[in-house]
């Protein structure tokens, strides 16, 4: 008889805290906010702490679902099924996978922008081939295991966090008052505008609820205090950071540079510049492993109830889902081809934004189904938000995510609507073949089983 393999629980809160942040913290503070400062100018920072708020009250949302029911998939996919529908549900986790697929490509593209930005190089790297090979090598690390790429992840992070905080502490001693004073060119909309852009940079805080059968008992402490810590550390380090590069720099001359920290850094001198390309590597790579290792399992999530070919489920002998992996860093591997050739990088992070609000929406209104759907659970969870005066959190996040929505432009909407369309006929394809199966498997839960292949 084959051994039955499983998901591992080898993660603690550091390793969730080190995943979460290591892929909020990447492509989005390297590249996204020059993108943002071309519209909020010298007050991207406070873009950052706008576009902290929707971010934060998604966080809470997931927090609550992961006391409910802490699930591998969870809050991308399983919550969304199973509390408010299968069709709307299976739309959020496709378009939470595509989601972290485009920054698997992002941070990997952007990693050899900031290498060529080394002082003395005698050539510049070939972007498309160097961001294949960054894919390849940590495609093999999370092979490998979780607790090898949680490893890995966690002295990144300790790299990432350090740097970036020596980055902003020495940029004080740079700043000049006259940038400081030049404003939004764009005004308040404008401010708005990069709010909106600058999402993409915290978009991964809620994934952490996708890890939920690998982290350590207790798992719903371990998730939440993960989720808690990846809003505080990214949402400081963002504002900050942002506020002195801004500071050092004019703002049009941060906007207009492909690698605006190294601008910045530049500024500071030779080792200056080497200092930050480094803990940009550190960032970018904490980012882009992380995103391989929970694009992975969103994916897994998305083929155990057969609407998508259930062979994605099986899992290699170091306990992860090896197929899913190897979709997702193929697929991947295509759009760090398109995006160099295409240079559609903004429109395509912006694109990403509204994934990523749509499922922030469904995950708000899961969470007040939970005493609708499952009654007896929901008494039992830690955490109350879907009744009484505590249901303004859940409403207010929907609120908030709605409004963000049309700051986005029609690029960034028409793009959502594409890769929803294309969800729509995936689900109505699979689950016309397996109807019956599918709504077994899904009525079945929650069930202890569910936790096994």
């Amino acid at each position: 008889m084959p051994e039955e393999r499983k998901l591992r629980k080898s993660l603690g809160v550091f390793d969730v805290t080190a995943i979460v942040s290591g892929i909020i913290i990447g492509a989005g503070v390297f590249a996204i906010t020059g993108f943002a400062a071309k519209y909020a100018g010298a007050l991207t920072w406070v873009s950052y702490v706008i576009g902290a708020i929707p971010v934060t009250l998604a966080g809470i949302s997931t927090v609550a679902l992961n006391l409910f029911y802490p699930v591998e998939g969870g809050e991308s996919y399983v919550y969304p099924t199973r509390l408010v529908s299968k069709f709307f549900g299976f739309l959020s986790g496709w378009g939470m996978w595509l989601a972290i697929l485009g920054p698997v490509a992002i941070t990997a593209f952007v990693f050899v922008l900031y290498t060529n930005m080394l002082p003395g190089l005698p050539f510049q790297f070939p972007i498309i081939g160097l961001a294949l090979l960054v894919c390849a090598v940590f495609f093999f690390i999370n092979w490998a295991g979780v607790k090898t790429a949680s490893v890995i992840q966690n002295i990144l992070f300790i790299i990432m966090v350090a740097g970036l905080a020596i980055y902003v502490v020495v940029g004080l001693f740079h700043i000049n008052m006259d940038y400081v004073t030049m404003g939004s060119p764009g005004g308040w909309g404008g401010v708005m505008k990069g709010a909106s852009m600058l999402i993409f940079a915290y978009g991964g805080l809620t994934l952490a609820a996708d890890l939920g059968e690998e982290a350590k008992e207790p798992v719903a402490h371990t998730i939440s205090l993960g989720i808690i810590l990846g809003i505080i550390i990214p949402a400081l380090l963002y504002a900050s950071s942002a506020f002195v590069s801004t500071a050092v720099v004019p703002w049009d001359e941060f906007a207009a540079s492909s690698a605006p920290y190294a601008l910045v850094a530049e500024k500071m001198g030779i080792g200056g510049l080497v200092f930050i390309v480094i803990v940009a590597w550190a960032a970018l790579l904490t980012s882009h492993n992380g995103e391989q290792a929970v694009a992975s399992r969103i994916m897994f999530g998305l083929s155990r109830d057969k609407i998508i070919t259930g062979k994605l489920t099986w899992i290699n002998k170091h306990g992860i889902p090896g197929f899913a992996l190897i979709t997702t860093v193929l697929i991947a591997a295509f759009l760090i081809v398109f995006i160099a050739l295409s240079g559609t990088l903004e429109v395509i992070a912006d694109g990403i934004v509204t994934l990523f609000l749509y499922n922030w929406i469904l995950t708000h209104i899961a969470v007040l189904m939970e005493p609708i759907k499952y009654p007896e659970l929901y008494e039992k969870c830690r955490m109350h938000i879907s009744r009484g005066w505590k249901a303004i959190i859940p409403i207010a996040g929907i609120i908030a995510s709605v409004v963000v929505l049309p700051f986005l432009g029609w690029q960034a909407l028409v793009f959502g609507a594409i890769i929803f369309g294309i969800g729509a006929v995936v689900y109505c394809i699979g689950y016309g073949r397996n109807r019956s199966e599918v709504d077994k498997l899904i009525g079945e839960w929650p069930r202890e089983r569910y936790f096994k292949i």
